[in-house]
């Protein structure tokens, strides 16, 4: 029928232009169809053709691609292919790109079947961070402080949080969604029985209207504060924020104190205190500003620039001055304070600064004793100063607030620091970034390390330091405090004096460690060498006087067996002593890793039989020759496996087996399930001669040379040898070889 032909006609160019992957087999399993996607999808050329090819070719094609996610691939292609394909299903699949799709089973009439693929990276995505954004509201409204209720149009509670149920002072779980707001008022007014005030403002705020903005402040009897808001929501609910302003109410309590007590202070102070207003007109004044000036004239209102003429003209200040300028510069805030001397040998300072309204204040202190003060201070620091330079420390003052007082020259070389930048007043933090600026803490992450440790402690106490400059000086820095809070801090340059002792320890260190090294060896030889010599010496006793000929050649044996043992020993000592002289002879070739693994399995086996240990080897993937030495590869292998074996308890298991983790290296490892290696105890698992179990009653023998002279083998072979293991949960050794030019 021409119709049906031409809507079939039509099916098959829309399966063909969908966006999607459609792949559709036949009752064998082959394909029938393919559009176009899915030819882009097994990463084909645009005009190759899926048709003949198996659901199992396929198959493995996009696992080939990493469609299926991380994993071996034939495991997945088994998978996939035991799904019944007469069943409909869907399923999800992340890929290892990183992408999402969705996989549909479609089954057709006559047995055939089609499969549709659909990329939903985005869909999947977005659904994610939707979740997550849901997530983080969740855990913002649960952490915050503030009590959150929403109710909705019908006053019921649809949502809330932990911290409104604290702050209604309710026990835990009273809330429940869909209660009533009278309910909820009703257990939060039952528990308030020691509270009728509470009482009567929650039973007044019950029937409020909720559809405009409230707020309330309840004031509980154990002194909390509880501020609530009430704020109209779009459907008619509403949503009520509890918050604990206890702090606040405290405060703005203690401002009306301190408001009080401010105003009393004013009127004890020593210090003239005058506010002007915008127009340069006094607001106020203390009595100790009548009191310095002998001006009981002054008033409230007056205008500042009267006041300046009229005590000019009373001759009140040695200098004169003109009233217009004075004027004028009252009002340079960041000047520094302004310091005459009065006709009766007073001197006043004076500073003014601005206020919020536009008015300023200004502030007179009579500061003649300070000034004959700080003359007499100078005098005495010019004598100090002349005793300081001629010291041979450094020294360094610093006031109650780490300021500079006074420093001598070889205090500024022995920080590194200029003269200048350490005049008076310089602060010890300022000093401080400068000399971490200049590596005087030494370089990189130590030298921040220093800097962080000194500037923790702010205030300095008796102690003694030694630091390392940026140019190689060692300088012993003593602090001492004095009696008014201060403390000086005293530089001496002891460079040869450690240097000399650093000679002594260095050369202590090494006697010790060769001495270790020493009774290690001893210990452990003597300990491998008995066993063999006491086999030789008494099976050759017993063999003098024996005659049956079966005994004599079992004793025989056993002799031979020790020999060859006493003879393994020997070469491994022989074999450490060429690798520490970098003596060890290499002949690099490409070789055939299986070839070696499964040689090395072989004669292995034996060992793990009588071990009663499973030994086996993974199934390989296609890997590249690697460059090693044949004989010597073998024997690291050999020494890992039979290492497993060792620590490997009956019933356990070592498995063999070799990867590509990364282009150009070839990683064999060597894992078992034993008793496994602390993690602080690893690397000293490749140390010769060492027994991770040193008691005299260790369960396990060897002369600690096995993983030793692998790694020094690797080593030789440029290549890598590490260890991962925990404490019962078994070791993994991984030996990375490069791999053979092609």
């Amino acid at each position: 029928m021409p119709g049906a032909m031409e809507q079939a006609q039509a099916a098959l160019q829309l399966v063909l232009a969908m966006p999607g992957a459609v792949v559709v087999y036949d009752a064998r399993g082959q394909v029938l169809l393919a559009n176009a996607a899915a030819v882009a999808m097994l990463n084909l050329p645009p005009e190759a053709s899926l048709s003949g090819m198996s659901a199992a070719d396929v198959t493995r094609g996009l696992a080939a691609r990493g469609f299926f996610g991380p994993g071996e691939q034939e495991a997945q292609v088994r998978r996939m292919l035991e799904i019944d394909p007469a069943s409909s299903h869907r399923r999800l699949l992340c890929a290892t790109d990183g992408r999402w799709f969705e996989l549909a089973h479609l089954p057709l009439p006559d047995g055939r079947r089609a499969t549709v693929t659909t990329d939903i990276t985005q869909y999947r995505q977005a659904e994610i961070a939707a979740w997550e954004r849901l997530r983080l509201a969740d855990a913002a409204l649960r952490q915050n402080p503030s009590g959150i209720g929403i109710y909705d149009h019908e006053r019921r509670l649809v949502l809330h949080n932990d911290a409104y149920e604290i702050l209604l002072n309710l026990p835990p779980g009273s809330l429940r969604i869909g209660m009533s707001f009278d309910e909820v008022t009703d257990s939060v007014v039952s528990d308030m029985a020691e509270d009728p005030e509470g009482r009567a403002g929650f039973e007044t705020r019950r029937h409020l209207d909720r559809g405009q903005r409230l707020q309330f402040l309840h004031l509980r009897p154990n002194g909390l504060a509880v501020r609530a808001i009430s704020q109209p929501l779009s459907n008619g609910g509403f949503l009520v924020v509890l918050e604990d302003v206890t702090p606040l109410h405290a405060a703005e309590e203690e401002a009306k104190r301190r408001a009080d007590l401010l105003d009393a202070v004013l009127a004890a102070l020593p210090h003239s205190v005058c506010v002007y207003g915008p127009d340069s007109r006094l607001r106020m004044v203390n009595a100790a500003c009548r009191r310095i000036f002998k001006d009981d004239d002054v008033a409230i209102g007056d205008h500042l620039l009267d006041t300046l003429r009229r005590r000019e003209d009373a001759g009140i200040f040695m200098d004169r001055r003109d009233p217009e300028e004075t004027f004028r510069r009252r009002f340079n805030y960041g000047r520094p304070p302004v310091i005459r001397m009065c006709a009766d040998g007073t001197v006043l300072t004076g500073i003014t600064a601005p206020l919020p309204d536009g008015g300023h204040i200004s502030v007179i202190s009579d500061i003649t004793a300070l000034h004959r003060a700080e003359f007499e201070a100078q005098r005495r620091a010019g004598l100090l100063q002349v005793m300081m330079d001629n010291m041979r420390h450094g020294i360094c003052l610093f006031d109650r607030d780490c300021r500079v007082v006074a420093v001598n020259p070889l205090a500024c070389a022995l920080t590194g620091l200029s003269e200048q930048e350490m005049a008076p007043g310089a602060s010890l933090e300022d000093l401080r970034r400068l000399q971490l600026e200049r590596g005087q803490f030494g370089a990189g992450q130590a030298g921040v390390e220093v800097f962080r440790w000194r500037a923790q402690r702010v205030a300095p106490n008796l102690e003694s330091y030694t630091r390392v400059t940026a140019d190689g000086r060692c300088i012993e820095v003593s602090t001492d405090p004095t009696p008014d809070g201060g403390f000086v801090r005293i530089y001496s340059d002891v460079t040869a004096e450690r240097q000399a002792l650093a000679e002594i320890e260095r050369a202590r260190i090494a006697a010790e460690e060769a001495s270790c090294a020493k009774t290690r060896f001893l210990a452990t030889m003597s300990h491998e060498l008995r066993t063999p010599l006491n086999a030789v010496i008494g099976f050759s006793e017993a063999l003098v006087d024996e005659v049956d000929p079966q005994n004599v050649e079992e004793f025989a044996r056993t002799i031979m067996e020790a020999g060859r043992h006493l003879l393994s020993l020997i070469d491994e000592v022989l074999a450490v002593a060429q690798a520490g002289a970098g003596a060890l002879q290499m002949e690099l070739r490409p070789l055939y890793m299986p070839t070696i693994l499964e040689s090395a399995l072989r004669l292995m086996r034996p060992a793990a039989e009588a071990a009663e240990v499973s030994l086996s080897l993974e199934p390989l993937p296609n890997l590249p020759r690697a460059r090693a030495d044949e004989r010597r590869l073998r024997q690291i292998l050999l020494n890992l496996i039979a290492n497993a074996l060792k620590f490997t308890p009956a019933g356990g298991s070592v498995t063999l087996g070799a990867s590509l983790p990364q282009p150009g290296v070839l990683e064999i490892t060597v894992s078992d399930t034993g008793i496994g290696i602390a993690a602080d105890q690893l690397e000293r698992a490749f140390e010769p001669f060492v027994q991770l179990e040193t008691s005299h009653a260790r369960r396990y023998g060897g002369s600690g040379l096995g993983l030793y002279l692998a790694r020094a083998l690797a080593q030789a072979m440029e290549a890598t040898l590490v260890l991962d293991s925990e404490r019962g949960s078994g070791t993994v050794a991984r030996l990375r070889l490069k791999v053979a030019e092609p």
